[in-house]
């Protein structure tokens, strides 16, 4: 695996040699990925139903998964050169196209669902031909190229069959299926990308990156609400505040553990089974946080004194499974009796506990009391993350 450098062959300004970091290209199909997570989040409107959240979630894991299968092949390798940026580049287009009809998904008809299911198909297909490149030469790739074109021949058969299919639960059944094969493909086929490179710390950054994506449109959302609003006052500006302590404490939640700690999961690069409690981890909880990102826009953005009770729900529900899924994922490097995870799970079960409050309370309460259970969160966990960045720092320094 070639260290990321720059035009002139230099690592990027505050890079030390051989340190594996994010390119400014990775950075810059990121982009692509911050409008779909955009149109995604914006189907749950604003009037949520179970119907719209539980489309956006549905719709979330394929652009999430296009998302997982383009870093990790860059975590693989990433010789950065002119053929992989011009591959890249149409694989970035492709997905451009899935973030253009993805909002349209069920309500646009035959026409919208098949460019969705398109552009999606021709996305996967780049990141085989970039494996077929690579595969050309070093043969540590060739198992994984067969294991990755055949499932995605077989899977894009599925994407592509079922737009022939009825719209409703006969398409998007098919659909689900073909979702569901691609992510049990890296278990399936273990035996064969066991042998490739992993750079957990790349790995690492990667998915903090994401995560910064999908709390980055709970911002877009709150600030545009208060754009919206007609006038300013003492009320909207309590909400408005509120509104971002909730994400400043998501934030501070996810980054103020043992992930933020360089080595914290070197243990990835020798366990396969760590890597992918890490990386499918964080889907429930990524998808947490962009559900309960729409949800905080809608109860910036509303004229009602209240937040609607599916507001509510979609809101502490998100934040629910995010702790949770961070739960989960810590228990995997760390054991389930960890303090951390223990908080957090009994964290995750309180949330729902406000959503009956809902309509009894003003719409800056119930955000400042989801914030200060945010906030217990951090405090209890701060000893604890003190201590273990303290023991990095002296291990790094010995």
């Amino acid at each position: 695996m070639t260290a990321a450098t720059g035009e002139a062959g230099e690592p990027p300004a505050g890079e030390a040699a051989g340190e594996r970091r994010a390119t400014w290209f990775e950075l810059f199909c990121d982009l692509v990925f911050v409008a779909a997570v955009g149109q995604v989040t914006h189907r749950v409107g604003g009037h949520p139903t179970l119907g719209s959240v539980a489309g956006a979630a549905a719709l979330f894991v394929p652009v999430w998964w296009l998302w997982v299968v383009y870093t990790t092949r860059a975590n693989r390798f990433d010789p950065d050169d002119l053929v992989h940026r011009m591959l890249t580049m149409v694989g970035m287009a492709a997905v451009a196209g899935v973030t253009v009809f993805v909002g349209g998904v069920g309500h646009g008809g035959r026409g919208t669902d098949a460019a969705f299911a398109v552009m999606y198909v021709a996305a996967r297909a780049v990141i085989v031909a970039t494996y077929a490149v690579a595969a050309r030469h070093d043969a540590l790739f060739r198992p994984i190229l067969r294991s990755f074109g055949a499932g995605t021949a077989a899977t894009s058969a599925l994407w592509i069959g079922g737009v022939f299919l009825p719209s409703g639960p006969a398409r998007y059944g098919v659909w689900a299926a073909a979702m569901l094969a691609e992510l049990a493909l890296p278990f399936l086929a273990r035996r064969r990308i066991s042998g490739a490179p992993v750079d957990t710390e790349h790995l690492r950054e990667r998915f903090g990156l994401f995560t910064i994506i999908v709390i980055g449109e709970a911002v877009l959302g709150l600030t545009n609400g208060l754009a919206a609003s007609p006038r300013a006052t003492v009320s909207s500006a309590l909400t408005g505040a509120a509104a971002f302590a909730v994400c400043g404490g998501l934030w501070w939640t996810y980054f103020n553990a043992s992930s933020t700690r360089r080595g914290s999961h070197e243990a990835m690069a020798e366990r396969q089974s760590l890597r992918d409690a890490y990386v499918f981890g964080h889907l429930p909880a990524q998808l947490g946080l962009a559900l309960a990102g729409a949800a905080l826009g809608i109860a910036v953005a509303g004229d009602e004194p209240h937040v609607p009770t599916a507001a509510a729900a979609c809101l502490l529900g998100g934040v629910g499974l995010f702790y949770a899924s961070s739960a989960a994922v810590r228990a995997a490097f760390t054991g389930p009796r960890e303090p951390a995870v223990l908080t957090r799970l009994l964290t995750a079960l309180a949330f729902p506990a406000l959503i009956p409050l809902a309509p009894h309370v003003p719409v800056a309460v119930l955000l400042f009391a989801t914030a200060a259970l945010i906030a217990g969160t951090v405090l209890i966990e701060a000893p604890a993350h003190r201590r273990r960045v303290a023991v990095g720092e002296a291990a790094a320094a010995g």
